[in-house]
């Protein structure tokens, strides 16, 4: 595509690299792109989640407690995989062939094991090239090289009517938007004031607007649209009907209601009052996949974000929805996601010191539910999750390698103090995928 080689500087160098068989520092955990086993779906197959077993007790109180542990490279290295193909079909000027995979993903609606699309996955990869240099522009105080724009355009003239490239050209054009406003992840809506932020949400739109997700049955498209909302004047008004598209085209994935719900919150587009009014809509749209799960993914991510707001749940479907999760989707990814929520965000100590009685009442309800989670349900240690609960979702987080440490030791520490009696006396305390077994000292 002749757009790619006019390229600024960044990228040109980042093509030299490729070509010469080196690798990118933001790129070292990316397979190489000549690795196909390695980047096709099928040979993401092979990397099966495997387990580091016998880690070195943190305190004394959790020597006895046996924890097999998620490797930390196992999901990382499956995201990376379908970044790196994304990245690569680029790299080779195959944006027919990219169009082809995203849509054939999103159709299937492939993910990794924790649920991350890899339609999203791909079109991350495709566009990060070109996001990379205009980040690196606004940092330097100046704006991005217009070749950016011109290969994006480009792309979109050689690929008419792919709607695969489409949406990573919409993509693309957003996250340079959002790069304009700064490089930390937005904790309210933004304002209308920057014209860079406003010229390419706008092309964004222009672009999706050629298409419709729902005729097309496309998640990957209806979340696009979603991420439209950011500039969209009309915002409160479009929000609810978006995201019930994109629930409605992609049920299974938790990922979309715990993104509606943030979004419904009063710094966004919504209010409390019609957070749970459409809370309590997804759960019956929902419902025959998640049960009352609906609502409790809505509110999911909320109850992070803002501790108080457990006042205005409707606590009993609240927890009926953690329980129907669990039996239904109770998957090791989901239960360490609910053991974390339960034990990290609703512990009494993470709630503000004004945080009012019903809150509170409702918070302890959720974390009583802790203790069930790890013994009925727990049987392999995913540290991600429990370091992710007790940041905000509107922070960025630290490093993969700091998660998987403070993760673990978080939750060695809950739950040996879970099994507080049974460790003192010398008790090994052991989680398996048989499940929860005791045996005394030896």
């Amino acid at each position: 595509m002749r757009g790619i080689s006019r390229l600024p500087d960044l990228i040109a160098a980042r093509f030299d690299k490729a070509r010469r068989g080196e690798v990118h520092e933001t790129d070292a955990r990316a397979p190489k792109p000549a690795a196909r086993s390695q980047t096709d779906a099928v040979g993401a197959a092979q990397y099966a989640m495997s387990l580091s077993r016998g880690r070195k007790p943190r305190a004394d109180r959790e020597r006895g407690l046996i924890l097999p542990v998620q490797s930390l490279g196992q999901e990382d290295h499956l995201r990376q995989t379908f970044i790196g193909r994304g990245l690569f079909l680029v790299r080779q000027e195959q944006w027919d062939k990219l169009g082809e995979t995203i849509r054939s993903a999103d159709a299937a609606r492939e993910t990794t094991s924790e649920g991350t699309g890899t339609a999203s996955l791909l079109s991350q990869g495709a566009r990060s090239d070109f996001v990379h240099a205009a980040r690196a522009a606004f940092a330097q105080g100046k704006v991005p090289d217009n070749n950016i724009i011109v290969a994006l355009e480009e792309a979109l003239e050689e690929t008419p009517e792919c709607w695969g490239v489409a949406t990573v050209v919409a993509q693309a054009h957003m996250d340079i938007g959002l790069a304009a406003l700064g490089s930390g992840p937005l904790a309210a809506r933004p304002t209308f004031d920057n014209k860079v932020f406003r010229h390419h949400f706008a092309r964004a739109a222009e672009v999706l607007d050629s298409y419709c997700a729902v005729e097309l049955g496309s998640a990957l498209l209806a979340e696009a649209r979603c991420d439209l909302l950011l500039a969209a004047p009309d915002a409160p008004d479009r929000v609810a009907d978006d995201y019930e598209d994109l629930i409605d085209l992609d049920p299974g994935n938790p990922a979309h209601m715990r993104r509606f719900g943030l979004r419904l919150l009063p710094r966004w587009f919504g209010t409390y009052e019609r957070l749970d009014e459409l809370a309590h809509d997804t759960a019956e749209r929902v419902a025959d996949i998640w049960g009352d799960g609906g609502y409790t993914w809505v509110w999911f991510d909320v109850l992070r974000a803002v501790p108080e707001a457990a006042e205005r749940l409707d606590i009993d479907r609240y927890l009926e929805g953690m329980s129907d999760i669990l039996e239904r989707r109770g998957t090791q990814h989901v239960v360490n996601l609910m053991a974390a929520h339960a034990g990290v965000v609703m512990d009494p100590t993470s709630a503000p010191d004004d945080t009012g009685q019903r809150a509170a009442e409702n918070r302890a309800a959720i974390n009583a539910r802790f203790a069930a989670i790890v013994s009925h349900h727990l049987h392999e240690l995913h540290p991600r999750h429990w370091a992710e609960a007790q940041q905000s979702p509107f922070q960025a987080l630290p490093a993969p390698e700091a998660l998987a440490e403070d993760g673990e030791a978080i939750a060695r520490s809950l739950i040996s103090r879970q099994f507080h009696d049974e460790l003192a006396a010398g008790q090994i305390v052991t989680f398996s995928p048989r499940g929860l077994e005791m045996q005394p000292p030896a």
